[in-house]
């Protein structure tokens, strides 16, 4: 990841911001609120997707900029096919489509990539309005609470994480990296465009 994506966290003000979680998808646009720089929808896990992303192997990140209604034709032919892969690019696409109403943006930055140890593995902030992150398999994004514990989103939950890029938010972004794990790791992320 390149410099001018994160910085690693210092300290900084004493703001109070708030990160919310929840088992219902309406905790997602509580990302507008001033004061809140993380919300998660916690899903439940699908067996079919969790199945055939244990055998995904990507040799690269599959990296695209991707229309709102057409990412399964924009990705699919990137996946191998295996039960599942229906349900995984209904899943994507869903995400897709939610993140661009929120955002208000017809193109998204997608990301999908296998991992087998952290991406990210120190605390940091992301200078970006917003990015929303699914973990299919493995542990889920950590991040630091508003206590300075830490937290986490289980897999499949539907993160959005507010960068500083986020006008009014360039000091409180929310800090956070991946798991501290050596466990794989099905990642999507996704960015406004």
């Amino acid at each position: 990841m390149s410099a001018l994506a994160f910085t690693e966290f210092s300290p900084l003000s004493h703001t109070t911001t708030r990160q919310l979680s929840d088992t219902s998808s309406d905790v997602l646009p509580q990302i507008f609120a001033p004061d809140v720089n993380l919300v998660s929808w916690q899903r439940a896990a699908d067996p079919l997707i969790r199945a055939y992303c244990a055998g995904l192997t990507l040799a690269m990140p599959l990296k695209r900029i991707v229309g709102a209604d057409t990412v399964p034709a924009d990705i699919a032919a990137a996946l191998p096919d295996a039960p599942g892969k229906a349900a995984l690019l209904a899943d994507i696409a869903l995400q897709c489509q939610m993140f661009s109403c929120l955002m208000d943006c017809q193109q998204l930055g997608l990301r999908l990539e296998t991992l087998q140890r952290p991406m990210c593995p120190k605390f940091h902030t992301d200078h970006l309005v917003c990015r929303l992150v699914c973990t299919y398999l493995g542990p889920g994004t950590e991040w630091l609470d508003t206590a300075g514990n830490k937290a986490h989103a289980s897999s499949f939950a539907v993160t959005l994480l507010k960068g500083s890029g986020w006008e009014g938010n360039e000091q409180q972004a929310i800090v956070h990296r991946s798991p501290a794990s050596g466990l794989p790791r099905v990642l999507l992320s996704l960015d406004p465009m």
